[in-house]
């Protein structure tokens, strides 16, 4: 029996939520971002915790960590000084990059500039051909000249890609293992170790990013583990990777590019978990935090995983959760445009200075600053009375940077950009479902964040979804998918061969080994593991077509009717993605791949028996909603509620990391796992 830790790193707050098994007790707390030195605000939860919660920090089991420092690094460019060496002849890879345009109706497009200036960039004199033969080999006096002229350049990292290590890593091997010895304080990645995988653009870019981030994604490691040496913390520090299993810290150091996505994968786990609950296997995650909205779609239970997606037009080839974010939060700026239209984002208030009611300063208004306008927001109890905030204050920046600008009082002003917020949010929605072929109608919307359940309901009746799920600690539920996470080991390889040309056997043969590296590499990372079992992937796709689709499926010997099996559903699963499907034509093994995947302690998902009754309210409040104008709504304390207990909106649920806007025309449940049900009724419609 142990406490488990889960901290997230949001742009405006540090969430943090602490299960203590023995107690079966589970402990919520936010503490403000610290954007400039994120190590600060993590060790000051903790501190918080320990003398504030009395939790004991050197019992803890197992700590999990979600972070942004990667994701903020890759948009601010912020990035160690890095240099490339290439297959000589493919110097210009960066530059020229593909002709896949990010977006194809944009005239005025430019790519993004590469990471690693051209005088950077240094060819190695060496050539294998696509099946891994040496063409000319990389000889020894090559090899030292090359470590020179790293040297030289005063660079605090190295990236390695040569063309078809994928196949044959001999040669990015050896440079790896000089430039170690001989360079000590040059951080090295290799895109063989990195992402061996077809498409050299792709492998290129990704070993780059990687790169570029180890100097700083180590500094910060070390940073947070002296921190937690100082907090009397001895338990496992393990970091959220992009697809939603966890790494230990120092394996983060040397593979930051997974975890560019860490904070958000969190909270998709924690709804996964959720999922569950067969009436609650699809689901829509909206997660709507101080900066920005994160959106994902769960079927069946399982969250879609992508392998390759594009970070600010670059390409990254890694594993992650498919999420989809959009420029809209809780300290998303409002404003007037040239043209005279109102916007809303993608520039935020950040943790500093904050929307105008946080009384830090600042003076332009957010979406938080409009739903204090309207009453959706106590300002005596936000964070439970911890941060007062001022409601005069957000009404002064609507009235003088929305309302005046537009010919509007403030209240119409206010609904205005809640409206423009909530419209914004909805494409988010529609782009992971409808644009991906599911109906949104099949789906519930699940709210988390620290704004989610503020706008799901508006954002869930443009979607046309038929209901809304609040959960347990939805102002902290990344930190709750800390708490919950499995360790994961991804190994992917290369395939590159029509079906029709391997047997059964030669396509088992592929994943035999694979499926042992895995299992080591997790064995290796804890023995806190409960159990380990092991997903294995297939990548197809049409012969000649470059559109693949990627299938999982459990681990085990594989024989002509599985195999048949699989490639019936590439069939439909090509369909429903790419609106077409064609049985006849020959099939192609493009990569195959597995995941390890090991269970660490986490708290159980507890049911309760339901009750009837309707719940008392705590207070009214005047709330200002576009249906009715200002009309006193019921305030509910979330922890008063029932599993059973109904009521109508309009209403307000408040608890201390969130608040919950319940629509008029809209039906308040609570179910046996103590999630919030917001259910639209016929008039709501």
């Amino acid at each position: 029996m142990s406490t488990l830790l889960g901290i997230d790193v949001g742009g405006t707050f540090t969430d943090v939520i602490a299960y203590d098994e023995r107690e079966q007790r589970v402990l919520v707390d936010k503490v403000s971002s610290t954007p400039a030195n994120p190590e600060r605000g993590v060790i000051e939860a903790i501190r918080k915790l320990r003398e504030q919660r009395g939790v004991e920090t050197g019992a803890l089991g197992v700590f999990a960590h979600g972070s942004t420092v990667a994701t903020n690094a890759l948009l601010e460019l912020k990035l160690a000084p890095t240099a490339l060496l290439v297959t000589r002849g493919f110097r210009d890879v960066l530059e020229i990059g593909t002709q896949k345009r990010h977006d194809m109706f944009d005239l005025g497009l430019v790519k993004p500039a590469p990471l690693i200036p051209r005088e950077l960039v240094i060819e190695v004199d060496e050539r294998l051909d696509r099946e891994g033969a040496v063409v000319r080999p990389l000889r020894d006096e090559q090899v030292d000249a090359l470590v020179e002229a790293v040297r030289e350049s005063g660079v605090r990292a190295i990236a390695v890609c040569l063309l078809f290590s994928f196949q044959n890593a001999t040669h990015e091997q050896r440079l790896g293992a000089a430039l170690r010895e001989r360079l000590p304080e040059v951080s090295v990645a290799l895109s063989s170790d990195i992402c061996p995988e077809i498409k050299e653009y792709p492998r290129a870019s990704t070993t780059v990013i990687a790169a570029a981030l180890q100097p700083l994604i180590a500094d910060y490691i070390a940073a947070l583990d002296g921190g937690l040496a100082d907090q009397d913390v001895k338990a496992p520090f393990f970091v959220m990777q992009s697809s939603g299993g966890v790494m230990s810290a120092a394996e983060a150091a040397v593979n930051p590019h997974r975890m560019i996505l860490s904070g958000p994968a969190a909270g998709v786990i924690a709804a996964a978990r959720l999922a569950q609950v067969e009436q609650y296997a699809n689901q829509i995650t909206f997660d709507m935090g101080g900066t920005s909205t994160d959106i994902c779609l769960i079927a069946d239970g399982r969250p879609r995983l992508e392998r390759e997606s594009f970070f600010d037009g670059r390409p990254v080839k890694v594993p992650q959760v498919d999420i989809h974010t959009i420029g809209a939060g809780g300290g998303s700026l409002a404003y007037v445009d040239g043209g005279g239209l109102l916007r809303v984002g993608p520039e935020s208030a950040g943790a500093q200075p904050g929307p105008a009611c946080y009384g830090r300063g600042g003076t332009r208004p957010t979406t938080t600053d409009a739903q204090i306008a309207l009453g959706r927001i106590d300002p005596a109890s936000f964070l439970g009375g911890e941060m007062a905030l001022d409601v005069e204050a957000a009404r002064a920046a609507i009235q003088e940077h929305v309302a005046t600008p537009l010919g509007l009082d403030v209240d119409q002003a206010a609904a205005g950009i809640l409206d423009i917020a909530d419209a914004v949010m909805a494409r988010g929605v529609r782009v992971v479902s409808v644009n991906r072929g599911y109906d949104p109608r099949d789906f519930s919307l699940l709210a988390y964040g620290g704004a989610g359940a503020m706008h799901a309901l508006s954002v869930g009746k443009l979607v046309d979804v038929p209901r809304v799920l609040v959960p347990p600690y939805p102002g902290a539920f990344s930190a709750f998918g800390l708490v919950n996470a499995e360790l994961r080991h991804d190994v992917v390889r290369p395939v590159e061969r029509p079906l029709a040309e391997l047997t059964v056997a030669q396509v088992e043969e592929r994943y035999v080994p694979l499926v042992a590296e895995a299992r080591e590499r997790l064995a290796a990372l804890s023995g806190l593991a409960r159990d380990v079992r092991v997903n294995r992937m297939a990548r197809m796709r049409y012969t000649w077509q470059d559109n693949a689709v990627e299938l999982t499926f459990d681990d085990g010997t594989l024989d002509e009717a599985a195999l048949a099996a699989l490639v019936e559903r590439f069939h439909v699963e090509h369909d429903r993605e790419f609106g077409h499907s064609n049985p006849a034509e020959a099939v192609e093994l493009v990569a195959v791949g597995v995941a390890a995947l090991g269970d660490l302690p986490r708290p159980p998902l507890e049911e309760s028996a339901e009750e009837a009754g309707a719940p008392e309210p705590r207070a009214t409040r005047r709330v200002f909603f576009r249906e009715t104008g200002w009309v006193d709504a019921p305030v509910y304390e979330r922890a008063s509620l029932r599993p059973g207990q109904r009521a109508l909106g309009p209403a307000i649920v408040e608890e201390r990391e969130a608040t919950t806007v319940v629509t008029p025309g809209v039906e308040l449940s609570v179910d046996r796992w103590s999630n919030l049900v917001l259910t639209y009724l016929q008039e709501a419609r």
